[in-house]
């Protein structure tokens, strides 16, 4: 559909008797391959490839699928339709959609009805029974005045002034008189909404929700262009926390579209004027969180995020995030900084403005997983004691640096088969994974870092307990896999 206003031909591929797992992640694409058949068929072809998917997902419990697939055919598909069909349906189309409809396997049908009715909102039974998705795909096709809600009635085969009495019809929404008024707010204003409208975002209609996606899309670029970040860090934590928000906002825009505004605004960061360091640390921590969050749940392709400028920050940490970097390599101002940092976390003065000033946000997070190798190998070298070490830890839970932990939970996922000795690192883990202590300011953050960085430490702890004999009993394993559980599916994928 990236083609503009270019109208789209459609086709008539055969429905399989036995519904099967989706070719690639929009199969009703594969039916738009020949110019001869009529818009009618197609459309038909199309919604059956759709309820077909979502049949699928239906017998295999995939709720995140069934969701998806949901909001697709009731908001996204109606939308594609009014866009791209360049003729009015013709008198058959009715007909044919009635059809269609009731023409869904029933093989698949009684799967979905005996597993699936009880715990999720997806009834397959027939159009004249209580509402079910078919009945709100046509109500969003009435609503955009694709049919009539009177062919709705038709095709339904029931009264259809339920779906056409005014708590029903959705009210469209205005982008752009949002956007103006988000920039006119304050912060504290600023951050109680959108953590509303990106929540509202999962129940709107075909009305509606499209252009909530254009709100929110726009105004992440909007805001890295214009510099700013204390309002874009807020919406870049509230999106990045919503994964079924992140989902819908790709049934509606490119992915890489939506994230290069931000690795400009990453790449071009200005922190040299800055006085306040820890906030700029925590504005552009969680901006970077939110690409990892694209990146990894969506697992895209690097070269075409930036595909101009191979050598961003961006580009060169999402590559070498988790590596660690022996000292020698590292050359004299990134040595230096690191052995500031390192004194810094570890020593009784703490972290001053000074270090702060001296190392950028960028530098910072490309040095993470060497500070981590350096720590390591310091205790294990008896140079620094365990408590010291879990004394440095607390700082990498405040929100200021807390999202960097990303690159720490990536270096120990990689190189913990490496140690000789991993009693440190697992009480690293520990520390990170399962903390004493987290502000309310620090809780979202961790959160989000424990999504992305979550699966590999996860895979790597369940390796250990399969496969060491003796483990140390400091390390609370039960724990840190109850905490991490709930975040692997993260990375998986859709």
């Amino acid at each position: 559909m990236s083609n503009g206003d270019q109208k789209i031909h459609l086709s008539t591929p055969a429905i399989e008797a036995e519904p099967k797992p989706p070719l690639g992640k929009l199969p009703w694409m594969a039916s738009m391959v020949s110019k001869t058949q009529s818009s009618d068929s197609g459309i038909c072809n199309l919604v059956s490839a759709a309820f077909e998917s979502l049949s699928f997902c239906a017998m295999t419990h995939d709720h995140t699928r069934i969701t998806l697939w949901k909001y697709f055919i009731v908001n996204r598909l109606p939308l594609i339709f009014q866009k791209h069909i360049s003729e009015k349906p013709g008198s058959s189309f009715e007909y044919s959609l009635r059809r269609t409809l009731f023409m869904i396997d029933e093989n698949a049908l009684a799967i979905v009805n005996a597993r699936a009715a009880n715990d999720i909102d997806v009834m397959f039974s027939a159009p004249t029974t209580p509402y079910d998705v078919r009945h709100e795909f046509l109500k969003s096709m009435a609503q955009l005045g694709s049919i009539s809600f009177a062919g709705a009635d038709r095709i339904l085969g029931r009264n259809s002034d339920d779906l056409q009495s005014g708590g029903n019809i959705e009210k469209p929404l205005e982008v752009e008189e949002v956007i103006t008024s988000l920039f006119q707010m304050d912060s504290y204003e600023f951050e109680t909404f959108i953590r509303q409208f990106v929540t509202d975002v999962e129940t709107m209609g075909c009305v509606s929700q499209g252009a909530a996606v254009d709100v929110l899309v726009e105004l992440l670029s909007l805001l890295s262009v214009q510099r700013e970040t204390v309002k874009l860090r807020i919406l870049a934590q509230e999106v990045a926390l919503s994964t079924m928000t992140m989902n819908i906002m790709l049934l509606y825009r490119d992915p890489y579209e939506i994230l290069r505004p931000l690795i400009t605004c990453m790449d071009t960061w200005s922190y040299e004027d800055d006085s306040n360091f820890q906030d700029n640390y925590t504005d552009f921590g969680l901006i970077l969180l939110l690409i990892c969050s694209f990146y990894y749940h969506f697992q895209l392709d690097l070269a075409k995020m930036d595909p101009l400028n191979e050598n961003s920050f961006c580009m060169r940490y999402l590559t070498s995030s988790g590596v660690g970097h022996p000292i020698e390599t590292l050359g004299q101002e990134r040595s230096d900084l690191l052995g500031g940092w390192i004194m810094g976390l570890f020593d009784m003065n703490g972290i001053s403005d000074d270090m702060m000033r001296s190392c950028s946000p960028m530098d910072y997070a490309l040095l993470v997983p060497t500070i981590f190798q350096q720590s390591v190998a310091a205790c294990n070298r008896n140079f620094m004691d365990v408590d010291t070490l879990k004394g440095g830890l607390e700082y990498f839970l405040q929100p200021f640096l807390l999202s960097s932990v990303v690159g720490a939970l990536h270096w120990l996922a990689h190189d913990l088969w490496t140690l000789r000795e991993f009693d440190i690192p697992l009480q690293i883990l520990q520390a990170l994974i399962i903390p004493q202590f987290l502000s309310d300011e620090a809780r979202p953050i961790h959160k989000i870092v424990l999504r992305i960085g979550g699966l590999p430490i996860y895979n790597i702890i369940q390796e250990i307990l399969r496969k060491v004999t003796q483990l140390p009993d400091t390390i609370n394993f039960n724990g840190i896999m109850d905490t991490l559980s709930p975040h692997v599916q993260f990375r998986k994928g859709l």
